[in-house]
């Protein structure tokens, strides 16, 4: 029997699980598997129990945890209940699967809206778990297949193949344009949410994950949406098949593997890891457990989400990303302009949205009414909204989230002004045409008249979750797409460069790379930051092996005087 997902769409079939396990909280020895089911010689007792519910969750009252288990990826539904004082006033459970290894996670959010069915039918009694062996027999890796598990390719392998490389390469294939459809639950539905909460720090971010740096997530339970943000960074950080071929190190085509979450149980892994700093041991994850973040050889970078406090007191609170010495990360001055142009193309189509969906109210106005209405009028008005299409209205905050203006970067606009205010202005247009470019073409359509009649057809909530589900998925393959356009101009060029520097190679010496501001500003990067000076050195080594990289900032010369 082929199990199918029905909460979306029924053609897609579910992915077979190696296990299925019942997580419950006991008085005297916390939380234990109450019932099992796993294909021949899996372990998981000891393991998943502690995978599956992070620390602090008896706080939430539902959740959803992705985490790896030797080659396999796993995900579970928690819920909790009201209970007499006897248990703790509460009644706590969680369901998971674990599924055959592919990807980063096997596909295993395709089970979310089952799993979470299943454990709240059963969290208020425990010992029902009929429903739990039907879900097991239906959704069972075959028994004739068992013995070629072993022969998938693993999530957390130590020596990843050719193949987990060349899967680095295509592994948001599904996130293409034309074939954009994603399940409701898919992790690259919260994008958008996540460029939310960063702002401009999203790229800084994304940068980190290129260079392989080791990356902790703190965050508060629920670990739901830090998950979903650990499969993202690791998409994001992808190199895009089509400069993925100019690269010297083929070692760097490893991807950043997502550990999702972890806890103290997983410090030994941890530092088995960080005993050998090869890109293919680089990781992200997230956890609730404090003390790892004292742990701060086992990590690079911090990023420490805010607390669900924070959001109830309405101001906006920002993550704080550090490294393991404690500097702070922030975005560059450059990364700010490109988040606003962002943000205000994100704006414009939303906006497009919300045209064509006041146009469907009206057309359906005028069927209802127009035998009853013989004054009303044929072209009905609406308010001008072209005004505010392309504004974006800075956060509290926002700004600070960047470095500030270095002092170099002051007197140079400063002298552009005063000296020739047009090459000024050609700078800063040469930058708008750029962010144009890399938005140019991307999958961000509004929807079409005919997808918005079609929820004529559907129920009232039906329809509405459909027309959030296709705005998200939109912005998803629009995020993925715009990041991995900014990883090929850097790579692109820095491989430009490469090339000119070996080909005037004398004697067999290695020449020195300089790479200049005009470099800087080919690759979209800010060429007053010295934070993206030491960005192209690392990407410089990590990716075609060459070390001692210089970097030549812009000068200002005034009467063959250098003035900055």
């Amino acid at each position: 029997m082929v199990a199918r997902d029905s909460s979306k769409s029924p053609e897609v079939a579910l992915p077979r699980i190696a296990a299925l396990f019942l997580v419950v909280f006991d008085r005297k020895v916390g939380y234990t598997i109450a019932w099992k089911r796993e294909i021949t010689g899996l372990k998981l007792d000891g393991v998943v129990e502690y995978k599956s519910l992070p620390s602090g969750l008896h706080n939430c009252d539902e959740d959803l945890v992705y985490f790896v288990h030797e080659q396999y990826a796993g995900i579970s539904a928690f819920a909790n209940r009201p209970a007499d004082e006897s248990e703790r006033n509460a009644h706590f459970a969680a369901v998971g699967v674990l599924v055959k290894p592919s990807g980063r996670l096997g596909r295993s959010w395709l089970h979310a809206q089952r799993l979470r069915h299943l454990v709240d039918n059963i969290v208020d009694d425990t010992n029902n778990t009929d429903v739990l062996q039907e879900y097991w027999e239906q959704n069972r890796i075959a028994v004739e297949d068992e013995r070629d598990v072993g022969d998938g390719e693993p999530s957390t392998d130590h020596h990843p193949s050719n193949q987990r490389k060349q899967r680095a390469l295509s592994d948001a294939a599904g996130l293409h344009s034309r074939n954009p459809t994603l399940s409701h639950h898919h992790p690259a539905m919260s994008l958008a949410q996540h460029l939310d909460t960063f702002g401009p720090l999203i790229f800084p971010l994304q940068r980190a994950a290129l260079l392989k740096k080791r990356i902790l997530v703190m965050s508060p339970a629920p670990v739901h949406t830090a998950c979903n943000l650990v499969y993202n960074l690791s998409v994001l950080s992808n190199i895009p098949p089509s400069v993925a071929d100019t690269l010297q190190d083929r070692g760097a085509l490893y991807p950043l593997r997502p550990l999702f979450n972890i806890g103290i149980h997983d410090i030994d892994y941890l530092s088995q890891l960080a005993s050998d700093a090869k890109p293919q041991n680089s990781w992200i994850a997230c956890t609730t457990d404090d003390i790892l973040e004292t742990k701060s050889k086992l990590y690079d970078v911090l990023v420490e989400l805010p607390s669900r406090d924070a959001v109830v007191t309405g101001v906006k609170q920002w993550p704080h990303i550090r490294t393991s010495t404690g500097e702070d990360i922030k975005a560059t001055q450059r990364d700010l302009r490109r988040y606003y142009a962002l943000k205000r193309e994100l704006n414009r189509v939303q906006h497009a949205r919300r045209a064509l969906q006041n146009e469907r109210e009206d057309e359906e106005a005028i069927e209802d009414d127009d035998t009853e209405n013989e004054n009303a009028p044929l072209v009905p008005s609406r308010p001008d909204q072209r005004s505010d299409q392309d504004q974006y209205v800075q956060l509290e905050g926002e700004a600070k989230l960047a470095e500030p203006s270095s002092w170099a970067s002051i007197a140079y606009t400063s002298f552009l002004w005063w000296a020739s205010a047009g090459e000024k202005d050609a700078l800063l247009d040469d930058e708008a045409c750029q962010d144009a470019r890399l938005l140019d073409d991307l999958p961000l359509p509004a929807p079409s008249r005919q997808s918005l009649r079609s929820g004529r057809k559907r129920s009232f909530g039906q329809e509405d979750s459909d027309g959030d589900d296709e705005r998200l998925q939109s912005v998803a393959v629009t995020l993925v797409a715009y990041a991995h356009r900014l990883t090929t101009l850097v790579i692109s060029t820095l491989a430009d460069i490469v090339q000119v520097a070996e080909a005037e190679r004398r004697d067999g010496d290695e020449s020195t790379i300089t790479i200049h501001s005009e470099d800087l500003r080919r690759m979209g990067l800010d060429e007053w930051s010295q934070s993206d000076g030491e960005f192209v050195k690392a990407m410089a080594a990590l990716y075609f092996g060459r070390d001692g990289v210089e970097t030549v900032g812009r000068t200002v010369d005034l009467c063959g005087l250098k003035i900055c």
